[in-house]
């Protein structure tokens, strides 16, 4: 080989080993560059712990205010700053949660028919397995029972931690047996409010009343309180209250049912007078069947019957008028269209509106405030 030819060889083998170490170090060089003009990311803020306000002042809650739940099974005392938030009545159960979300708490009570005859404190305890307990917590994120014990007066007392939406809260429930049925209040305060969640949980315990003229009725029905007048009835869920206002007429539709419930200025002294009143009350009206009643110590009169609409078809009716110590008439007046029927002797389990006018009460001791 001549020296031309080795000194282009040279020369070739030279410029092949920089290119070669060039494309290993270039691209170093150029990714270092870019970390380098690239911002540098900042850390992500930490989601900020849930706070809570300072526990209400207890010297500022009373419990004057009433609550009539809905069914009109029983009351509850009202704490001043909470309200209603929701209620439900079923077949086995009433309930009602009141809020103050300022405080972050709920004050809530339960009446739960004792459908399982229990009869001691150790099984009501076994009531409130898990399964309940998890249940009736559903609405927070976690649940934990910290502690539970049976009082000597036969009262089951639970507490709980609770987590929900980064915040943490507590809980303590008691329960007992009463005329037959189990009673439950609890109270969930935020964590640093423990002496408070005591006193409201006493003040709902001590406020929570049965209606006790339908201590045996069913849960799964409502009522109409009217608290000018006085009077209650109740009636089934699927029934509706169309209009109403204190001490003003008050309609109920329902089942092809109307009733309306009233309280009008005059008193009944005879049976003479209820058949009188009923037939003067709308034209064509004939009385049909009458009869004397007392309900829960107010005397009255029960009397059925018919008339025909504008078109012609028939209606067969029940009022029952009871006099009160305002001397005045309360009447539950109901009638069921395309009947022709004398229902003061039919069947209720045929006509539900005659359970419907068996449950009309006067409560003049009843005094609601919500």
């Amino acid at each position: 080989m001549n020296s031309t030819t080795k000194t282009f060889t040279y020369v070739i083998g030279m410029v092949m080993s920089i290119a070669m170490v060039a494309s290993l170090i270039l691209p170093l060089i150029s990714q270092q560059t870019i970390y380098q003009d690239q911002p540098q990311l900042e850390q992500p803020t930490a989601l900020p712990e849930a706070t809570f306000p300072p526990p209400p002042d207890t010297a500022q809650i009373n419990f004057d205010e009433v609550y009539l739940h809905p069914s009109g099974i029983f009351t509850l005392g009202v704490p001043t700053g909470w309200s209603p938030v929701a209620d439900s009545a079923a077949a086995g159960e009433v309930r009602v949660g009141l809020g103050n979300s300022e405080a972050a708490s709920v004050v809530e009570a339960r009446i739960i028919e004792n459908s399982d005859a229990l009869s001691s404190a150790d099984e009501l305890s076994g009531f409130f397995d898990a399964g309940w307990l998890g249940e009736s917590w559903r609405d927070y994120w976690t649940w934990d029972e910290t502690s539970r014990k049976v009082t000597d007066e036969g009262r089951v007392v639970i507490d709980f931690n609770l987590t929900r939406a980064r915040g943490y809260f507590i809980a303590r429930q008691e329960s007992w047996i009463e005329d037959g049925d189990i009673y439950t209040v609890r109270v969930v305060t935020a964590e640093n409010a423990p002496q408070e969640l005591k006193f409201l949980l006493a003040g709902a315990i001590d406020s929570v009343e049965r209606v006790e003229t339908y201590a045996d009725a069913r849960f799964d029905w409502d009522g109409y309180f009217d608290n000018a007048d006085k009077h209650m009835v109740r009636y089934p869920q699927s029934w509706e209250l169309t209009d109403a206002a204190d001490g003003l007429p008050a309609t109920i539709l329902g089942d092809g049912v109307t009733m309306v419930v009233e309280t009008v200025d005059v008193a009944l002294a005879s049976e003479a007078d209820a058949v009188d009143w009923i037939e003067k009350w709308r034209s064509g009206v004939e009385a049909l069947t009458v009869e004397a009643v007392e309900v829960e110590g107010a005397a009255g009169y029960a009397v059925s019957y018919q008339l025909a609409t504008l078109d012609g078809a028939p209606e067969s009716g029940l009022a029952v008028m009871l006099n009160g110590t305002d001397n005045r008439l309360h009447v539950a007046n109901a009638r069921i269209a395309d009947t022709d029927v004398d229902l003061q002797t039919a069947a209720g389990d045929e006509y539900p509106l005659i359970d419907v006018l068996d449950s009309f009460r006067l409560l003049p001791e009843l005094d609601v405030t919500r």
